[in-house]
């Protein structure tokens, strides 16, 4: 709801003209997720006999594949506006971009360095995840707070509706104004950081075989955004099926099933274990 944290004013700047300083709430939260995320990543990672410089490189490189992922997939679903206004394809250097689409860049990135460098993958994303969880926690609560991502109209009385009214907000992400909206960022903001939670306790338990506690990461997340998707408003980002399934719903989809038969695998594997 205050998409500006710090404001600078504005400068005259020579050859520039007008510049307007300010510090957007957006990326002061967005940065900090990263942060927390990328320490606890750190000390996890050598707990399973990872180094420093393999657990900082691994997570540099996923996180600067997960940002361009991120916007790459903006663009690939607004497609037809990219291409009818080229220019416009600079504007998504201050957008966050589609979040699964980072998340696959980011973990691709991943797996491809733990591979090359002879880690131990399954290990790692185990340790990854609860620090995922934490920071897109966090990065919705820049999303809140910047007005994107916003939810669809909420009922006429309903109680836990949200209505934005910076002007600053819509111009930068297009949220409706004077209209009480379902505030679908804090709850994804609720739903991850009880997937963190969850994810610690299963973390700590040393599930086996390794990778379980990834794919429960993805299956639980998978279903709750999903579940949320329906209660989305800005629909720009890219509906199939003449409006019945999101961009993100149908990555969803594919995720909830790709977990489910890794899960039972694993399943088979810890009773054919068990019975040796």
């Amino acid at each position: 709801m205050f998409p500006i944290l710090i404001d600078f004013g504005t400068f005259r700047l020579p050859l520039i003209g007008d510049v307007h300083l300010f510090l957007p709430t957006y990326g002061f939260l967005f940065a900090s997720a990263v942060l927390l995320a990328w320490f606890w990543l750190q000390r996890r990672a050598r707990s399973v006999g990872v180094s420093d410089e393999h657990s900082f490189n691994m997570s540099f490189y996923g996180l600067l594949a997960g940002i361009v992922g991120g916007k790459l997939l903006l663009i690939l679903v607004d497609w037809r506006v990219y291409l009818l206004h080229p220019s416009e394809i600079l504007g998504t250097l201050r957008a966050g971009g589609v979040l699964l689409g980072g998340v696959l860049a980011g973990a691709a990135t991943f797996t491809f360095y733990v591979r090359r460098h002879g880690l131990p993958l399954l290990k790692l994303v185990d340790a990854a995840v609860a620090p995922v969880a934490l920071a897109q926690s966090i990065g919705r609560l820049g999303c809140f707070s910047a007005g994107c991502c916003w939810g669809a109209e909420a009922s006429s009385g309903a109680a836990l509706a949200v209505t934005f009214t910076d002007p600053v907000a819509h111009q930068q992400t297009g949220v409706p104004l004077g209209v009480p909206l379902v505030p679908v960022q804090l709850i994804q903001s609720i739903h991850d950081m009880a997937l963190c939670l969850v994810l610690t306790l299963l973390w700590r338990r040393r599930l086996r075989p390794d990778g379980t506690v990834f794919w429960i990461y993805v299956l639980l997340y998978s279903i709750g955004r999903g579940i949320i998707e329906l209660w989305r408003g800005d629909v720009h980002r890219g509906l199939y099926l003449g409006g019945l399934l999101s961009t993100s719903q149908l990555l969803g989809i594919a995720g909830i099933l790709l977990a489910t038969v890794m899960l039972v695998r694993g399943g088979i594997q810890r009773r054919a274990s068990a019975e040796r």
